[in-house]
């Protein structure tokens, strides 16, 4: 029979909705039917699940613990959640595989969780295995981040970096998206890259434009003013993949 989640049990997930409360105990929260199978599924060792009532047949075997739609609402960071919520311990990436990679994707000062979790996601699409991301950059753990990425944080290894001395050990060619730059259609170099993708509003940094081989642009053919970062991941991924 399954348990029932007590108050001190909703009190520490809800402690964990904050980035400080994630770093301090080592874990993090998933939210939502989807995700949580995913994580079910994954290598992350899984601490609690709580569910409704409504969906615990589907987790007989992980001893979920019972709760109200109400109280998952609450616990958790979605307006509105009647499935599930796990806790899981955040693990360490093997730091050996990415340098190993031949193509590499590399986000300098890319703030916004759902953009992080949206590329993310991409990475998972076509098969890619990891991201490099500055320390300034969206929190892997973060909520949206991992509500973004639909399941695909689980396996996706993501790495922060001091972004300049990452760049300056850089054993490849570094590019860089931007607005101007040659096309990307012409890219043609089968060596190791890596491929920078800047903030949202202020794009690549200085000091990092500095290390760049070359800039690739995406064509445009309307009159858009830019692309979002997370779209220009998703183009750029479609387009290494004749490299791979």
């Amino acid at each position: 029979m399954n348990k029932i989640a007590t108050k001190s049990e909703i009190k520490f997930v809800k402690s964990l909705k904050l980035k400080k409360n994630r770093v301090k105990e080592n874990k993090f929260i998933v939210e939502g039917l989807k995700n949580v199978k995913e994580l079910l599924k994954s290598k992350y060792d899984v601490l609690e699940l709580f569910c409704t009532e409504t969906y615990a047949n589907l987790f007989n075997n992980y001893g979920c613990k019972l709760i109200s739609p109400e109280e998952l609402s609450v616990m958790g960071t979605f307006s509105t959640n009647n499935a599930c919520l796990a806790i899981a311990k955040c693990i360490e990436v093997d730091l050996d595989q990415f340098s190993k990679e031949q193509q590499t994707i590399i986000l300098d000062g890319v703030s916004d969780p759902g953009n992080l979790g949206t590329i993310i996601r991409a990475l998972d699409w076509f098969g890619f295995k990891y991201l490099i991301c500055s320390t300034n950059c969206a929190e892997f753990h973060n909520p949206k981040t991992l509500a973004a990425s639909m399941g695909s944080f689980t396996r996706v290894g993501t790495l922060y970096v001091d972004l300049e001395h990452y760049l300056n050990n850089f054993d490849g060619d570094l590019y860089g998206l931007d607005l101007v730059g040659k096309s990307l259609n012409s890219f043609n170099n089968s060596n190791k890259c890596g491929f920078i993708l800047g903030n949202e509003s202020h794009g690549i940094s200085p000091s990092v434009q500095l290390l760049l081989k070359d800039r690739l642009t995406i064509k445009k053919y309307g009159n858009a003013e830019s692309l979002n970062v997370a779209m220009t991941a998703n183009i750029l991924l479609y387009h290494l993949r004749s490299f791979v």
